[in-house]
């Protein structure tokens, strides 16, 4: 049995964090304090170091949503979480909330091993395409223009050394250009698009945006930022393609 206490603000801190994957992912197996496990679509991965919160402890929450909905009635609260083998348990000086551990073979988002994860997401720093910090003004600004043209999607347009975050709603009447004048490490001139997820979760800050050229015209992508302490990092696959073809 491993029990963890969490003060109002941390327990509050970690609703947030688990509440980035709510809308993109069914479950949430969290490992070892750790999460990291892909989306629905299978579009990126998501990737938190909770262990600054919850040190150790498996917790795998199926129904995600409704889970998330149950916990936040302890916000604001001191919380002690307990875990055993059988079931977990989340306590203020009031309640308890208490769940069966489900069978992990029939959750839908897996914890991805360290293993898996390497063989998937390899990168060498000489294969960096761009990299380029984008200010918390500018990620809100992307949530609320990629909800507004409803679109899941942002393209990355290289012209020459020079690149720019921009969208475009689906019948293509609307465009926003979001960020431009970002330095590209190599001369280039293409086009790729990238999904969405990773530049409008909540976080505190700004992000660290990266991209990869790791084969032919595939590009890895990593979006990194926090939530107080807590790192989040999510990856994501895209393509690149000649401009006439975008």
């Amino acid at each position: 049995m491993i029990t963890v206490s969490l003060s109002g603000e941390k327990y509050d801190e970690l609703i947030r964090c688990i509440s980035l994957v709510r809308e993109e992912c069914n479950d949430l197996d969290i490992r070892d304090g750790m999460i990291r496990q892909r989306t629905n679509d299978i579009s990126a991965v998501f990737e938190l170091d909770l262990s600054p919160l919850i040190p150790g402890l498996n917790l795998p929450l199926t129904n995600l949503k409704q889970k998330i909905d149950l916990l936040k009635c302890f916000a604001e609260r001191e919380v002690e979480i307990t875990v055993d083998e059988r079931d977990f348990s989340f306590t203020d000086e009031y309640s308890t909330l208490r769940f069966d551990t489900p069978n992990l073979e029939f959750m839908d988002n897996k914890f991805m091993p360290d293993e898996e994860m390497d063989s998937v997401f390899t990168v060498d720093e000489s294969d960096l395409l761009l990299t380029c910090s984008i200010e918390k003004v500018i990620s809100e600004r992307m949530k609320i223009i990629t909800a507004g043209f409803n679109v899941n999607n942002i393209q990355v347009v290289f012209n020459g050394t020079d690149a720019s975050i921009v969208t475009r709603s689906q019948s293509k009447d609307q465009h926003a250009k979001l960020v431009s004048g970002i330095m590209a490490d190599r001369e280039i001139n293409a086009v790729t698009n990238i999904v969405a997820i990773p530049f409008v979760i909540d976080h505190d800050g700004d992000m660290t945006f990266k991209m990869y050229n790791i084969q032919d015209n595939v590009c890895m992508n990593m979006i990194s930022t926090a939530i107080s302490d807590i790192d989040i990092n999510v990856y994501c696959r895209s393509n690149l393609v000649n401009p006439e073809e975008a």
